[in-house]
């Protein structure tokens, strides 16, 4: 502290000796110059932070999880740019986020350890993650677990009468539940773009996480996958 006043009493008596503004801010310039930058870069960077935190888009219009697969189906891609073109969503007034980077295989270790699972079941259950894709039988037992949305669900209603022909069942662990077997999942595995795309090589599945309030997007993302396609 001592050291910083008495390096300040010494600019100014620097500066009282210079005449002329110009002079006194030339002397600044040539010897305090690469502070000057840094505090005026600290102070841009500053403010960019603030304005991107308070106008960055943080709402979706859906979070889709492409599960193991290593196509081309995220931010950027043909794939997802074809869904945007389907549902005309404006992505500067909510995200389309479409996430091909994840990996886990639920019917072969329940997912312990894994900790792409354990960001999968967290996004479940705060109702960010609206759909997923995967195996088949991957979705089957993680379909068991109450993670996936029951498609008797009344807001399910136009999925049934579509895709009714096309559900995959498995009966709940929690016997409170049901004791039967529940539509979890849309059988997908014909789908002309899964093909064409090639997000999976066997049978698969779309399931929608079960605190899901997109429903209409997911409709949409079947129609999608069942449709032509872009190109």
């Amino acid at each position: 502290m001592d050291r910083d006043a008495h390096s300040l009493r010494e600019l100014s008596s620097t500066l009282r000796e210079i005449p002329g503004l110009r002079g006194k801010l030339g002397y600044i310039w040539a010897y305090y110059k690469l502070w000057i930058i840094g505090a005026v870069c600290l102070l841009c960077f500053a403010g960019f932070v603030v304005i991107r935190a308070t106008t960055a888009v943080t709402e979706n219009w859906i979070y889709a999880v492409f599960v193991n697969t290593y196509a081309e189906v995220g931010s950027g891609s043909e794939f997802r740019d074809g869904y945007l073109a389907l549902t005309g969503y404006d992505t500067k007034e909510k995200n389309v986020q479409f996430d091909g980077t994840v990996y886990f295989d639920y019917a072969e270790n329940r997912g312990r350890g894994n900790t792409y699972y354990d960001s999968f079941v967290s996004f479940i259950d705060a109702g960010v993650l609206d759909a997923a894709t995967m195996g088949r039988d991957s979705l089957e037992a993680l379909g068991a677990t109450g993670r996936l949305l029951d498609l008797n669900d009344a807001r399910c209603a136009a999925i049934r009468e579509k895709y009714g022909d096309r559900l995959i069942y498995a009966i709940p662990l929690d016997e409170s539940y049901s004791t039967e077997l529940i539509p979890v999942g849309i059988d997908i595995s014909d789908s002309p773009l899964v093909a064409k795309y090639r997000i999976y090589e066997a049978d698969c599945g779309l399931c929608i996480g079960a605190n899901s309030t997109h429903i209409e997007a997911v409709e949409q993302l079947l129609d999608y996958l069942f449709g032509e396609g872009p190109g």
